[in-house]
């Protein structure tokens, strides 16, 4: 199969997954955003390679949250590109989430004016929040009737809008607008409720459900009716916003530790995601202390012991995504032995 049919096919696939699972819960008036959408095409293309320019004229259009948001939403699934690197041919499991060359900062997005479906949700979640707006880009799993899910292959976003939590998938818009060329489409992935996004999505972590009750992942791989059976039975009461909260007041680092240890709470055969956010611990260590002086030996050998168990967890994958990350892993662990030994030169250990 030729990689523009391979393309042509993953986009077609999403259409028809989502055709059969999305449904908007309290429809926005979307005819309300007419204006909206027209100033966002008439954006200046000067303005175009600098991230802070363009947030400004595009938050400009709006005159409060919702149109803002519109905004950015609007600007994004029209302007960037699905990532189309021949490397991603290779691993299905890549082609969502993270490509080799992987370009997700916002700032490189809005350079490459290409991305995979991670870098369309930071670049949406930046332009909120520099807007003032609460929002977050989220990773998970996508509804795949059953079959096995043994890592995140897609990512989307959540955003706090009049005290409510509603959801947004930017990749799957554009996907649905190259597929259709009907723009009215791309608002089945604009808003939705949490009860309803969860018939397709589920998050790596409970807490971004956003449910008072989080559907477990052996229920999402049943199936649309037996979500909705689940979610209409009385369980205990889950205070996402309390975790939430707390998360937030989480360091970074601490932050990846929770996510791994969650990660395998609600999926144990989930190898990758947790070795990435160990990966990430490690490099937030690493990054964090960049001066001799300032260089925690315990720090640093809690780090070097996360690094290893992510590269024992890389290996045990065995796909492209994780060689690649494994050998990016042995960089990090080659960085933290030496300073290891530098500070325990340094303080005579």
């Amino acid at each position: 199969m030729g990689f523009n049919m391979y393309i042509k096919f993953s986009l077609s696939f999403i259409f028809i997954l989502a055709s059969f699972n999305m449904v908007i819960a309290q429809e926005p008036n979307f005819s309300k955003y007419v204006a909206i959408d027209r100033q966002v095409k008439q954006t200046p293309d000067s303005l175009t390679n600098n991230i802070l320019y363009l947030h400004h004229y595009l938050d400009s259009i709006g005159s409060n949250d919702q149109e803002k948001i519109r905004a950015f939403y609007m600007w994004i699934i029209t302007n960037i590109e699905y990532e189309d690197q021949v490397e991603l041919l290779f691993d299905k499991n890549i082609l969502f989430y993270m490509g080799s060359n992987n370009c997700s900062s916002p700032v490189c997005v809005l350079k490459k004016k290409k991305a995979v479906c991670e870098g369309f949700s930071k670049l949406f979640q930046f332009f909120c929040q520099q807007s003032g707006i609460e929002a977050y880009s989220i990773g998970g799993y996508i509804s795949k009737r059953g079959a096995f899910q043994d890592r995140a292959t897609h990512s989307w976003n959540v955003v706090k809008m009049n005290d409510e939590w509603r959801f947004f998938d930017l990749t799957w818009a554009y996907a649905i607008l190259e597929h259709t060329g009907i723009k009215r489409t791309t608002n089945e992935f604009y808003m939705v409720s949490p009860d309803e996004f969860i018939l397709s999505h589920l998050p790596l972590i409970p807490m971004w459900q956003f449910l008072e009750s989080p559907v477990p992942m052996s229920v999402f791989n049943m199936g649309d009716e037996r979500i909705k059976e689940y979610l209409t039975q009385k369980k205990p009461y889950y205070n996402y916003q309390d975790s939430l909260k707390n998360y937030n007041q989480l360091y970074p680092a601490e932050r990846s530790l929770k996510n791994a240890h969650e990660i395998y709470l609600t999926n144990p055969s989930n190898k990758f995601n947790r070795a990435l956010e160990y990966f990430r611990y490690a490099r937030i260590v690493l990054n964090s202390q960049s001066s001799l002086e300032m260089k925690d030996i315990k720090e640093l050998i809690k780090a070097r012991y996360r690094i290893k168990i992510a590269m024992i967890l890389f290996r045990e994958t065995q796909d492209v995504s994780s060689q690649l990350m494994f050998l990016q892993a042995q960089d990090v662990l080659l960085l933290l032995e030496n300073w290891i030994q530098v500070t325990r030169s340094k303080n005579k250990i």
